[in-house]
């Protein structure tokens, strides 16, 4: 249940309308499927650099108590915020094509997806009390559902054109799933402050 919990946050956090997934939706738009998963790639590939860092950083501390309450607080009013601004955020599509060679598309993802520290605050504050036992595990089902939100999205927008209402759909339910774990991790953290005070 905890790594469909998470590979589900993944998924709805990477399909939620940012400049990763409008990078991706851009060139299936311009360019097909099969030049977008060399963006996918790209963004991936920063992702696993995240992912990495995430879970070397966690060791013992992950842990804690201490660390649970402060890190699922903070989680909780970070998605929250989140959720906030996406729901109020109005997505524009930049539908301006143009033609990389596939070395610099994947180097040109990888180089935003590594520029937007909101990645690394969403893996090392939102993610972390999520973590299960067994952080490798928990990790992959991260990235799998990552990497599926970015895969569906290329396929979807390299066969339709993807409308920005639809974008303001996606924006409007992802809202309401970052406030449902946003709840779950203030019930993380409400636990942990139980087991210190026991």
């Amino acid at each position: 249940m905890e790594y469909f919990l998470l590979a589900s946050m993944g998924f709805f956090a990477a399909i939620t309308p940012g400049p990763d997934i409008f990078y991706i939706v851009r060139q299936a738009m311009c360019r097909g499927f099969k030049i977008a998963i060399i963006a996918v790639f790209g963004i991936l590939f920063g992702n696993i650099i995240y992912l990495t860092l995430v879970g070397l950083g966690l060791g013992s501390i992950g842990k804690s108590s201490y660390f649970q309450v402060v890190v699922g607080f903070l989680g909780a009013l970070y998605l929250i915020r989140i959720a906030y601004l996406v729901y109020k955020d109005k997505p524009h599509i930049d539908k301006e094509c143009i033609n990389l060679n596939r070395f610099n598309l994947f180097k040109e993802a990888l180089l935003l997806n590594l520029s937007n520290p909101k990645a690394m605050i969403f893996f090392a504050v939102v993610i972390t009390p999520f973590l299960t036992k067994n952080v490798m595990f928990s990790l992959a089902s991260l990235f799998v559902g990552i990497a599926l939100a970015f895969i569906v999205s290329a396929f979807v927008a390299s066969i339709f054109n993807i409308k920005e209402s639809i974008l303001i759909i996606i924006n409007k339910i992802s809202s309401l799933i970052f406030i449902f774990f946003a709840i779950i991790l203030l019930k993380t953290s409400y636990e942990a402050i139980m087991e210190i005070i026991k």
